[in-house]
């Protein structure tokens, strides 16, 4: 016994609805001719083909349901672009339709019976499985090209995603034909050209009050109460070396993070001018060294850098917010976006006694913010406010709710650089390691992404999207010569002529 034929449409299962009784899905050939007569001659000159718009006219019955089904039908049916169309006799493909109903909905619903006819304005098949290909081989070697292979009867739109395993200025895809021929970033950048002319603006070692304020800056949204409260202390372990910390006397009662936090203004440089392009370093104790309940402490200490309108330019979160066993996190926000963090480890534990050089740094270019910490890790991140100033810089301590808070929660040290950027040569690079790119096509509009912010401007403006012609090709891969080899992964569907 044949199955009884069903259909899918925007994914609704129209089987409760309606019962197929004829379908005509024809062959694929949608196209006429485009002739002109021709001057004093019997016949037409040929000038080519065009399409025309393909469909399915389908005849149905309306399961006998005088109730909220046939509504909900109507519901369905009614839609301002294609959506995913598929029957069940082809459980590999679909369509991108839209219905048009013969005659009146409303008299459709109230007769029981009708015709759709499914447009095709695209006049292809998709396959519901996405192919995926790389440039990484059987052995785990990355190449410097990518083989496609397309089953489909028509070109293959692939999405990109490219890992960086080191800096790199640049990433160029082309195949044989020329069909693709994608750039981002700068072929002529070069690793490490630059020099760097830069303005002390502040070094404080806080083994004394050097002017900053208590309890009234800005903090990262780790949660959204956060209170000011408390008090510090300022100890001086060696006078000689300027060796000491500020530490918090008194955390103040909280709910939920509750602790003192300082903030410091910073100063223009020696031409009145606010530091747009900066470095800062700093040196911090967070651990449980010394105490007798190591593992149901838990604690905050985050540096926050601070714009001319009291808004986030990025800031560094350590955590320990395990009251059962010794955990420290990390987490970066850019402006009020968490971009990155890595938890429940124990690595981020720190003490910074001895002006051992910098512990943490952040240092932002342009549009680039890179964080680097003692314990390997650098990271850069892309900003939609490039010009922001560099204006205030807090410090927050804090405990949470009626956990017991962390032992060792200070600062030991922060200063600031102004980078006088007029004066560099270059900004390397445009890609770093462990960055992930993206750029494809979704429904109308181009993607291009970096660490999951916008990254269009990377994209070279002559840029074409990534296609693949049917049966075998190959993508030839192009980057920086003083850069590893990324990996590059493509992903699409088959598109097949119907």
């Amino acid at each position: 016994m044949t199955e009884k034929l069903t259909v899918s449409f925007g994914g609704h299962d129209l089987s409760s609805y309606l019962i197929i009784n004829t379908l005509d899905r024809g062959i694929g050939v949608s196209k006429k001719s485009r002739t002109q007569q021709r001057i004093g001659k019997l016949g037409v000159q040929f000038l080519g083909t065009e399409s025309s718009l393909y469909s399915f006219p389908m005849g149905f019955s309306l399961i006998d349901d005088l109730g909220t089904k046939r509504r909900k039908l109507a519901e369905i049916l009614n839609v301002d672009e294609p959506k995913p169309l598929e029957f069940s006799d082809e459980p590999g493909v679909f369509y991108l339709a839209y219905p048009s109903i013969s005659g009146n909905i409303e008299e459709v619903l109230k007769v029981g019976k009708g015709t759709i006819t499914w447009e095709i304005p695209d006049g292809v098949a998709y396959s519901k499985a996405e192919y995926v290909f790389s440039n990484e081989d059987s052995d785990g070697i990355l190449q410097d090209f990518i083989i496609v292979d397309n089953p489909g009867t028509e070109t293959m739109l692939l999405e990109m995603e490219a890992t960086f395993n080191s800096d790199n200025g640049f990433l160029g895809l082309e195949n044989d034909d020329r069909s693709t021929l994608v750039l981002f970033g700068n072929v002529e950048e070069v690793d490490g050209y630059h020099y760097e002319t830069s303005d002390l603006l502040f070094d404080d070692h806080l083994t004394k009050d050097k002017g900053w304020i208590l309890n009234n800056g800005v903090t990262p949204p780790v949660t959204p109460e956060r209170l000011q409260v408390g008090t510090v202390t300022y100890v001086v372990e060696d006078s000689a070396t300027d060796e000491g910390y500020v530490k918090p006397s008194g955390y103040g009662t909280g709910t939920s993070w509750h602790g003192p936090s300082l903030t410091k203004i910073v100063p223009a440089d020696k031409n009145g001018k606010y530091a747009k392009n900066w470095r800062s370093d700093w040196r911090f104790d967070f651990n449980t060294d010394g105490s007798t309940a190591k593992g149901q402490e838990v604690g905050h200490n985050s540096i926050t850098y601070i714009d001319q309108n009291d808004e986030i330019i990025c800031s560094v979160v350590f955590e320990d917010n395990n009251p059962s066993y010794e955990r420290s996190d990390i987490a970066v926000y850019i402006r009020n976006q968490r971009v990155w963090d890595t938890r429940e480890t124990n690595q981020f534990y720190v003490t910074g006694r001895g002006g051992q050089g910098p512990i943490c740094r952040v240092e932002k270019i342009g549009n680039q913010i890179t964080v680097s910490t003692w314990s390997g890790v650098k990271k850069t991140f892309i900003t939609d406010n490039p010009d922001a100033e560099l204006r205030k810089i807090t410090w927050y301590s804090a405990a949470y709710g009626s956990n017991r808070p962390i032992t060792n929660n200070l600062l030991r040290a922060l200063h600031v650089y102004k980078h006088n950027v007029e004066n560099w040569r270059d900004i390397p690079n445009k890609f770093g390691r462990g960055d992930t790119l993206t750029y494809g096509k979704n429904g109308m509009n181009i993607f291009c992404q970096i660490n999951g912010m916008q990254g269009l401007q990377y994209r070279d403006p002559g840029s074409t999207l990534i296609k693949a012609p049917p049966g075998q090709s190959v993508i030839y891969l192009a980057y920086s010569p003083f850069a590893e080899t990324p990996l590059v992964r493509l992903k699409g569907r088959a598109v097949y002529v119907i």
